[in-house]
């Protein structure tokens, strides 16, 4: 999820060691061009349908009946993708179209600080709201007190505060080089830098989806105890609306563990495949730390980009596994086309209204 290496640079030969400094990109450019093709399509993707899903998800999840708790909980994390997606597809432009967005003083300062704070947010929002619905099933009786829409919006507002207090740090890990026209990593903040990102990347990304898979076991396991005592005592049942609600925030939030964690996983092994000698890169192709590292990047790269995969797709869950949100757009779209006939007879009856009125006036 590290994703804010705006340039890394190192030396392209013995010779150039003394003179200047090349982008890394280069490298990846002449060897493994992959990196930049594999994003370019699977990114393209994840913008044509995350937009409009999570846009919309947004939209019926503030609409009523949907706006309880829950609702909330899930309206945030729409917004939360379509910002992410947003600053993504403003990175994608500058590392891989070449699009100069982001190299601008201030800009970027601020950049990795938003871009990382609404990464953490995706986690945390699916951490509260798995967490909610544990309490919803667990402890019926205290439902009214923990899972109303009250709390709810100071839940997230303080997981914003977090996430941009934890992120904030960054604005001065990264400074604009006049020289170079590029954002980069201070150097004398560049430990810090990286031990800050790890601690910060092994809490939001293993640490908060481990508690997530921890409460989705719970939660599991006392549905499962409710359900057979339920059947014990009165036989069997239909299932409850808000059974079916918890079985879908359950998909949405297995969905984030198994897209996660991977890159956690992967983003931990970077120390184990380090950058070849500089002064092997004229000979990469017969060098086999060069060899071992470019083939680490382009799998890191390949399991970053499926990882984005939870930002765009919860919509479409949604529609797979409630039952609710279907009827729900379904009435969203037939109001809207309600809502649109009407302007149009509206509008209609106002032009013929003033065509009368004219043909009046002329008589």
């Amino acid at each position: 999820m590290n994703s804010t290496n705006f340039s890394i640079e190192i030396p392209l030969s013995t010779e150039e060691i003394l003179h200047a400094k090349f982008d890394i990109n280069l490298v990846y450019e002449k060897y493994i061009p992959e990196k930049f093709l594999i994003p370019k399509v699977l990114k393209t993707i994840l913008y044509i349908f995350g937009f409009p899903g999570n846009i919309l998800a947004c939209l019926l999840w503030l609409q009523k009946p949907m706006l309880h708790s829950s609702g909330c909980y899930l309206a945030a994390l729409a917004v939360s993708d379509v910002i992410f997606l947003i600053m993504s597809l403003m990175y994608d432009l500058t590392i891989y179209w070449k699009v100069k967005i982001l190299d601008f003083p201030t800009i970027c300062q601020l950049f990795p600080c938003l871009y990382l704070s609404v990464q953490y947010l995706s986690p945390l929002l699916t951490l509260a709201f798995t967490v909610e619905r544990f309490i919803s099933i667990r402890f019926p009786f205290k439902r009214r007190i923990y899972c109303n829409i009250k709390r709810a919006v100071c839940v997230i507002l303080t997981l914003v505060v977090i996430s941009l207090g934890v992120a904030g740090i960054q604005i001065y890990f990264w400074d604009y080089d006049h020289q170079s026209e590029k954002c980069v990593n201070k150097l004398e903040l560049a430990y810090l830098s990286e031990k800050w990102t790890w601690i910060t990347e092994c809490l939001m990304f293993m640490f908060v989806p481990g508690l997530i898979l921890f409460f989705n076991i719970l939660l599991v396991v006392t549905m499962r105890n409710s359900s057979r005592r339920a059947q014990e005592l009165y036989g069997p049942m239909p299932p409850k609306q808000r059974t079916a609600t918890t079985k879908m925030l359950l998909v949405v939030s297995f969905v984030l563990i198994f897209t996660t964690i991977p890159v956690s996983i992967v983003y931990s092994l970077n120390d184990k495949f380090p950058v070849g000698d500089a002064n092997t890169i004229d000979n990469i192709s017969n060098d086999i730390t060069w060899q071992r590292y470019l083939n680490f990047v382009l799998t890191q790269e390949v399991i970053y980009d499926l990882g984005l995969v939870h930002y765009a797709c919860n919509f479409y869950l949604y529609l797979l596994t409630g039952k609710r949100f279907r009827l729900a757009i379904k009435k969203y779209f037939q109001k809207l086309s309600v809502m649109r006939l009407v302007d149009f007879r509206d509008r209609s009856s106002r032009s013929l209204r003033s065509s009368f009125t004219e043909l009046r006036s002329l008589s």
